[in-house]
This record gives C-alpha cells, structure tokens and sequence, in this order.
C-alpha cells in the first residue's frame, strides 16, 4: 500500500514537522488553500477518521486544539 501520509510519518518523504510526538505527527500542507492548514496523523495508518481506535480520540483531539490555538496565535490563522 502507498500511503503519503505513512511515508511522511517513516521519514521517506521530506516534510515540515510542526508537531512530532509518540502517537501523532503534523506538518504544513504543500499547497495549503488557508494559512495556516496543518494535516494531523497518527503514527499508525488509519484509512479514515471512523478507523481511528478510540484510545487516540482524546489524544488526536488535544493535538489538534493545541494546533489551532498555535496557528491562531502565531499566524493570526
């Protein structure tokens, strides 16, 4: 399977890392449409957010509120 996200999360592919931690990776979309769009992923393929166990719910959840609050303050986002 090919998946870009995997690939980015193994570091094959060169990516800008804004947020790297045990269970999660995020970084800066190559062509964002809004300032500011992080993808969020967790370490582990998931093919869709309903595949996501439900032990990284709350994690993925705290991540992305950080995020936003970051993009929201650093950016103006």
């Amino acid at each position: 399977m090919d998946c870009v996200f995997c690939s980015i999360v193994s570091g094959e592919t060169p990516a800008d890392v804004v947020l790297d931690e045990p269970e999660l990776v995020a970084f800066l979309d190559r062509r964002p449409v809004f300032k500011g769009h992080v993808l969020l992923v967790p370490r582990q393929h998931v093919d869709t957010l309903l595949d996501l166990p439900v032990d990284l719910h709350a994690t993925l959840l705290g991540a992305a509120q950080r995020l936003a609050a970051a993009a929201v303050e650093g950016l103006g986002a």
